[in-house]
């Protein structure tokens, strides 16, 4: 039996998936499965990926999301720890035996690593400048090559890189499949889940040379894509802001009256900004995630209203 389980979950990365497995089969720590969840891929993912059959376990679902398909890797694993990636990106040599030595040296319950951009050569030169600012367009994790357990004014471990003591989802459940905002872009399960085990007492390490690499895709840097996730990663907030805080605001028709100074005061900060692409891109940023939140918290009004 191994001691480790990875899994990738996949959807339409034909292009990309290779360079990911390649990693992962050239990792220095062999006590190891790999498993990938092809979650209904309609491109040529399984022909892809038929050379490496012998070397790994695939498996087909129908398109059912992320966490459906991590939750799908939990239930063939067989390792005693199950570490996720994702289908696109590079991990150093030394990635599983960090997050091994991480575990054996600390006895913790989670292990989250370190993730840095592979930029291409059109990335703008704004963006490379200051990249944790883009979020939801670059991927990136990064608190040093340190080992210590996780502060709680940390952010959560990034789902591109992070590994669990298979007891933990046994004590705290699987991902969620529910946070899917009415069949549009789903964010936050990662940070749910990571939430719940720190709620649960959970013990929690960063590792620092657990290194991810995750390509930059310029598409997810247009102003358009930065408001779509940011729409969505409000509405996740929202949901977690009121299940934790609802007794802490002013609200005014279901939403927290903070919510419309603050639309305000973005509104103005993107007209202001139009020609500074990182202003302007954190204003579009904060501006469309307060959209979300007003949407979320307006829905969860007329919900409760409902019953």
């Amino acid at each position: 039996m191994p001691k480790f389980s990875i899994i990738v979950p996949t959807y339409n990365r034909a292009h990309l998936i290779t360079y990911s497995i390649n990693s992962l089969l050239a990792q220095t720590y062999h006590n190891v499965e790999i498993i990938v969840i092809d979650d209904g891929s309609t491109d040529k993912t399984k022909d892809i990926l038929k050379p490496y059959m012998d070397r790994i376990k695939y498996c087909y679902q129908n398109n059912e999301g992320i966490s459906s398909a991590r939750n799908h890797g939990i239930k063939e694993a067989t390792g005693e720890y199950i570490a996720f990636t994702d289908d696109d990106v590079i991990a150093e040599p030394d990635w599983l035996a960090n997050i091994d030595k991480c575990f054996s040296e600390n006895r913790c319950d989670a292990v989250g690593g370190m993730v840095l951009p592979i930029y291409n050569k059109n990335t703008p030169s704004w963006i490379k400048k200051d990249p944790i600012k883009i979020s939801g367009g670059v991927v990136m994790y990064d608190y040093g090559k340190e080992t210590f357990r996780l502060d709680p004014s940390m952010h959560c471990f990034i789902g591109c890189n992070f590994a669990f003591h298979r007891e933990v989802f046994n004590e705290c459940g699987n991902f969620r499949t529910d946070i899917r905002f009415k069949g549009r872009l789903a964010l936050g399960e990662d940070t749910e889940f990571i939430q719940r085990l720190i709620n649960k007492g959970k013990v929690l390490y960063y590792c620092g040379r657990a290194l991810i690499h995750h390509p930059v895709d310029n598409h997810r840097l247009t102003l358009r894509h930065c408001a779509r996730w940011n729409k969505a990663l409000g509405q996740f907030t929202a949901r977690n802001e009121h299940d934790n805080h609802k007794n802490h605001y002013v609200y005014c028709y279901g939403v927290p009256r903070y919510l419309f100074k603050g639309i305000i005061i973005d509104f103005f900060k993107i007209i202001i900004s139009f020609y500074d692409r990182l202003s302007l891109h954190l204003a579009f940023r904060s501006f469309f995630r307060k959209m979300g939140m007003i949407a979320e918290y307006r829905l969860i009004y007329k919900e409760r209203k409902l019953k």
